[in-house]
């Protein structure tokens, strides 16, 4: 029989609720969020009165692969927190990396290899929280996959259980198609990545071109259907010749999605630090910067501290906030300091 809450205690529930909604409207800066349609980027102007854009449908394995049949190029960005989630969620991203990069764009580590499992899912929960419609793919950190089968599957069900992503992405060729298969036989998504492995960059002398010969494009070729017969969902492909890339692509019947690898796979990745013009290190050969972020954060971190230290921000009537007169002398008289006075800070010039 099911339980009856008394008076008193529906009473409280229903406070409860109350108050918790009304959290959102005691909130100073932060406001709760609510839908955005994508913006237009079009150059003709918006009509007045624009039809209601419903949310995306959400992205999913199966509808990765009709993108694949149709020939439509697959979008993958990468996201290591909630506003770049949100990002690629607002404006048409198909996939959401939470990419080992991180240690490096956002932890200051000289290289992945530093990143721990538990950093991962403490970016993995952000990003989902930010995530709606994009499929939500994670790298397994270095090291979390290697020491066996039972390990990969630890570390990658916790990926999905306390990092609430969809599906995880393994760096390695023929070598770790048993924990793929392992995973994939329990049902944990695999993206697998082949070509340059960045998690083996000093083994491999360097972020490095590879397949450049007949008998390494042939390794990574077989080593993308091995990963492909042990159940990857997809494969990337990374810095690899555009010729090859386009052959594994044609031999495969997952998509591929390229970084470095040319036109010729079933989708892109990049990296949210190279599109945006954030990262200050080495520009490789394939980014190409789509905004320039980094000269707006200039300009508005130097504005900021220039309206600061000028008098110029906060204004006081546009940004502030006033008290009654007499309430202000009440408080002074209650202080037994009426004798104070305060005028508002004029500008300072350059």
């Amino acid at each position: 029989m099911p339980h009856m809450l008394s008076s008193a205690s529906r009473t409280r529930v229903i406070t409860s609720i109350a108050r918790f909604q009304n959290l959102g409207q005691r909130c100073m800066s932060v406001r709760p969020l609510k839908y955005e349609p994508p913006t237009n980027t079009s150059s003709e102007p918006s009509p007045q009165k624009q039809a209601f854009t419903p949310p995306r449908k959400k992205v999913t394995i199966a509808s990765l692969h009709a993108l694949r049949q149709e020939r439509t190029p697959i979008t993958v960005l990468t996201a290591y927190d909630y506003p770049t989630a949100r990002a690629a969620s607002t404006h048409g991203i198909d996939v959401t990396l939470v990419g080992d990069s991180l240690a490096q764009v956002c932890l200051g580590y000289s290289s992945t290899t530093s990143l721990t499992l538990d950093e991962m899912l403490h970016h993995c929960r952000a990003v989902a929280r930010g995530t709606t419609a994009p499929f939500l793919v994670a790298d397994m950190p270095f090291g979390s996959f290697y020491a066996g089968k039972e390990d990969t599957v630890r570390a990658a069900v916790r990926m999905l259980q306390e990092g609430n992503v969809e599906a995880v992405k393994l760096e390695g060729g023929s070598e770790i198609a048993g924990r793929v298969q392992a995973l994939t036989s329990i049902g944990i998504p695999v993206m697998a990545h082949v070509g340059l492995l960045p998690q083996r960059h000093t083994a491999l002398s360097g972020y490095r071109v590879q397949g450049r010969t007949a008998q390494s494009g042939r390794s990574i070729l077989h080593s993308a259907l091995a990963l492909e017969e042990a159940g990857a969902f997809s494969i990337v492909l990374e810095a690899i010749p555009s010729s090859l890339a386009a052959y594994i692509t044609s031999r495969l019947k997952v998509p591929t999605i390229g970084i470095g690898a040319g036109p010729g796979c079933a989708g892109q990745v990049l990296v949210w630090d190279d599109v945006m013009g954030t990262w200050a290190g080495h520009k490789a050969k394939f980014v190409r910067r789509f905004g320039d972020v980094k000269s707006e954060v200039e300009r508005g971190v130097k504005a900021y501290a220039s309206a600061v230290r000028n008098g110029g921000f906060p204004l006081h009537e546009k940004e502030g906030y006033r008290m009654d007169d007499g309430e202000m002398e009440k408080l002074l008289e209650m202080e037994g300091d009426r004798e104070w006075t305060w005028s508002p800070p004029e500008l300072m010039s350059n």
